[in-house]
């Protein structure tokens, strides 16, 4: 999976590099501009494309409007970072139990954290968060070892066992948020599934399945914080399915889950 996310962000910044139409170099960068691991060697590499896109004799004024609009765009993510208020951070340092928690990004996109203080999080990119916990903590502590995690909060909704706020790493498969979530119920219409962003379906049905079946990511499958994932009820003449999908997803035999869900009362 990290093999694919990596081919397919790598096929963006080629695009963008390359020889393509200027305005599909501005749609890849678009795209991977919103990539939540993406590094930041990569979205320097975009924004130095964007910027010479945007003066480029052979770009039409649209394109240069998009492009420096992007290019503007990926300069304020490189400068502010990707933390805001009320994100969290799973943290584990080996010589420090008191640092093994998940902790809340505060107000000022700061940590502030038992023995050691407050931590900035400024310009930090979730792709760097591993390198800059270990420097900042290495001024207050000797040698830690440091695994660091951005989570990001997704919503499970609608028929799953336990609805409700998830939070976890973007590099998860999108079938974890409904591992999260225990699962869909007996009564969950699995191949209609869909997320839904600010009141509206982005993905849905088919693209959805398939992102599953392929163990894509979330960010793979373009989920960001805030997303909802939505499981709508069957129809009557749907059991059948429903139960030969969940099985895929949970990876149980369909004979032995189809059994324990229908004599399970």
């Amino acid at each position: 999976m990290i093999r694919m996310r990596a081919a397919a962000l790598g096929a963006a910044l080629m695009l963008v590099a390359g020889g393509a139409p200027l305005s599909a170099q501005v749609a890849a960068a678009e795209s991977a501009l919103y990539k939540l691991t993406i590094s930041r060697d990569s979205l320097q590499a975009l924004a130095t494309a964007l910027d010479s896109t945007a003066v480029s004799p052979d770009s039409s004024a649209a394109v240069k409007t998009r492009a420096k609009t992007t290019a503007g765009l990926i300069h304020s993510r490189l400068d502010r970072g990707d933390f805001n208020p009320g994100d969290r951070i799973r943290l584990q340092v080996d010589s420090e139990p008191q640092l093994n928690d998940t902790f809340p990004v505060g107000p000022n996109q700061e940590l502030v954290l038992p023995v050691v203080g407050v931590i900035s999080l400024h310009g930090v990119l979730r792709a760097d968060l591993q390198t800059a916990m270990t420097r900042e903590l290495s001024r207050m502590l000797r040698d830690p070892v440091v695994r660091a995690t951005a989570l990001i909060r997704v919503s499970v909704v609608g028929e799953v066992n336990k609805p409700g706020f998830y939070l976890l790493p973007p590099t998860s498969v999108v079938s974890d948020a409904l591992t999260a979530a225990s699962g869909p119920t007996q009564n969950a219409r699995v191949e209609k599934m869909y997320v839904e962003r600010a009141g509206r379906r982005f993905i849905e049905d088919q693209p959805f399945q398939q992102m599953i079946a392929e163990g894509r990511t979330l960010d793979d499958a373009n989920i960001r914080p805030g997303d909802k994932i939505v499981v709508p009820l069957q129809n009557a003449g749907n059991f059948f399915n429903t139960v030969r999908t969940i099985s895929i997803i949970l990876s149980i035999p369909l004979t032995i889950y189809a059994l324990t869900q229908v004599f399970k009362k």
